[in-house]
């Protein structure tokens, strides 16, 4: 029983209606439990979006004729199909948005996370095959880096849209 100016609110997924009803005040003491995974999510997404960056700015400026080598960098951008390239562009471009979607504290981030890991895993399998791009870099390093950052991220995201904590 509600006492009066009392708020209800679902826990779990509001939009979809799951969970029992819980007072504001209770659902706000979740949240902020939550804050344990919360966090690390946060930090984790936002290395995600500056690495994704990274690469972005490196694409670029090899198009921009930035690079100290030009040959390398006119071998690099002549290497890349159109299909590599909006796949890793909209990678970038939907890390921004699962970004802000956790900073949101939104379920939907998880879906959206999942879209631009397969985004960036096609991107991947199709550089394997770049002899140009796996000539400049260590892609074996980046690419465990890049697999155990989003598996972190992944998992972060499923337990706390599991628990609740992302609405």
């Amino acid at each position: 029983m509600r006492t009066p100016g009392t708020c209800v609110a679902r826990t779990g997924d509001s939009d979809r209606g799951l969970g029992n009803l819980v007072t504001s005040g209770e659902t706000s003491a979740r949240m902020k439990r939550g804050g344990f995974l919360y966090l690390p999510l946060l930090v984790l997404m936002g290395i995600q979006v500056l690495y994704g960056i990274y690469w972005a700015l490196h694409d670029l400026s090899a198009r921009m004729g930035l690079w100290p080598d030009a040959d390398q960098a006119a071998a690099f951008v002549a290497s890349l199909t159109a299909v590599q390239e909006v796949f890793f562009f909209s990678h970038v471009v939907m890390n921004v948005v699962v970004l802000a979607l956790v900073c949101m504290r939104r379920w939907w981030a998880l879906p959206a996370f999942v879209l631009s890991f397969l985004l960036d895993r096609s991107e991947w399998v199709m550089m394997t095959d770049n002899i140009v791009f796996s000539s400049m870099v260590d892609v074996d390093a980046w690419a465990m880096f890049s697999f155990a950052l989003q598996g972190a991220i992944i998992a972060l995201l499923v337990i706390l849209v599991a628990e609740g904590r992302l609405r």
